[in-house]
């Protein structure tokens, strides 16, 4: 396999281990709020909401691997 697999290989392993982790700790801190219906929002999250929202993360993180794919296709 080409070195390019590999390190598509483990960005995918570094990307789940990540996204494992922080459902943990997301799926603790619901534990945690489980019975208060109105809970205060993070204040980091209310200043960027979207950069906090992991499902526009991976939509950025997409693009930004099919760029860099293309990329590499166009120079190489």
């Amino acid at each position: 396999m080409s070195t390019f697999i590999w390190v598509l290989m483990a960005l995918a392993v570094g990307i789940v281990l990540v996204s494992l982790v922080y459902t943990l700790v997301a799926g603790r801190t619901q534990k945690a709020l489980k019975g208060e219906y109105d809970t205060q929002i993070d204040e980091k999250i209310q200043q960027h909401p979207y950069l906090r929202n992991p499902v526009f993360l991976s939509f950025a993180l997409f693009f930004i691997l099919v760029l860099g794919y293309i990329l590499y296709w166009s120079v190489k």
